[in-house]
C-alpha cells in the first residue's frame, strides 16, 4: 500500500526550498566561478529535487523501495508504462491540436523544443534527449507523483490527489500552453503510479512521450 510517511507541509516545503536553493546556487554560486548555460541549470535543478525528496523521505523513515522506486518486476512496468504511455502521448497531441485550431492559441516555444528544431545530426539530439527523456521522468516523478501525490490523496482520496498533484505538476512548468495537457498527462501519471505501485511504471510513461515528440519533431512529424 503507498501511503507517505510525510505530510502537506514536508511537501511545501520541498517545493519552496527548490526554488530557493535554485536560485541561490544559479544566481550567486555559480556567477562567482562561470557562466552557466541552460544545460548546468536544469541539471541543477534535477539534482536539487532528487536530493531534497531524498531526504525529505528517509527523515521521515520512508522506505523509497516500498513507495515504488524499485526495480521489482521491471519488465511488466516498462510494458504497462509503455501502454499508458502511448495513450496519454495521444491524448497530449491531440489537446494540442485543439488548442491550435479550436481556441486559436499558440505555444510558447520551449528551449529544449528550439533545441531539437535547430537539430541538423542525430547527435544534437543527446542533451534533450537525456534532460527530456531520462531526467526529467524520474526526478519529476519522484517529486510529483511519490512525494506530492501520496500525501493528497491521504488527504483527499485518489481522485483528489491525482488532480492537485496534476495541478501543481502543471503550474510548476510555467506555461499556460500545456496547462490543461499536463494536468490531464499528470492525472494519468499517478493513476498508473497508483495501480501499478511502481514508479517505474509512471517513469516509463512520461519517458516514452517525451522522447516519442523529441524523436517525432526531429523527424518532421506534426505534432498539431
Amino acid at each position: 500500500m503507498l501511503r507517505a510517511t510525510w505530510d502537506l507541509k514536508a511537501v511545501l516545503s520541498v517545493h519552496i526550498l527548490r526554488i530557493a536553493v535554485g536560485i541561490i546556487i544559479v544566481r550567486l554560486v555559480y556567477p562567482l566561478f562561470f557562466e552557466a548555460n541552460s544545460f548546468v541549470i536544469e541539471v541543477t535543478d534535477r539534482l536539487i529535487v532528487l536530493a531534497l525528496v531524498v531526504w525529505k523521505v528517509r527523515n521521515t523513515k520512508g522506505d523509497l523501495a516500498a513507495l515504488g522506486f524499485s526495480l521489482n518486476n521491471w519488465g511488466g512496468n516498462v510494458a504497462k508504462g509503455l501502454v499508458g504511455g502511448a495513450a496519454l502521448l495521444f491524448f497530449s497531441m491531440y489537446s494540442e491540436r485543439i488548442y491550435t485550431t479550436v481556441l486559436l492559441v499558440a505555444p510558447t516555444q520551449h528551449p529544449i523544443v528550439a533545441q531539437v528544431q535547430a537539430a541538423v545530426h542525430w547527435q544534437q539530439l543527446i542533451i534533450p534527449l537525456f534532460l527530456a527523456g531520462i531526467a526529467a521522468p524520474v526526478t519529476e516523478e519522484m517529486l510529483y507523483r511519490m512525494f506530492t501525490f501520496l500525501p493528497l490523496k491521504d488527504k483527499w482520496g485518489l481522485w483528489g490527489g491525482a488532480l492537485v498533484s496534476a495541478a501543481i505538476f502543471a503550474l510548476f512548468h510555467f506555461n499556460a500552453y500545456w496547462l490543461v495537457e499536463m494536468i490531464i498527462v499528470g492525472i494519468g501519471f499517478a493513476l498508473l503510479y497508483f495501480w501499478t505501485g511502481s514508479l517505474v511504471t509512471s517513469i516509463t510513461a512520461h519517458s516514452f512521450i517525451n522522447t516519442s515528440k523529441i524523436v517525432m519533431m526531429y523527424l518532421g512529424v506534426p505534432l498539431l
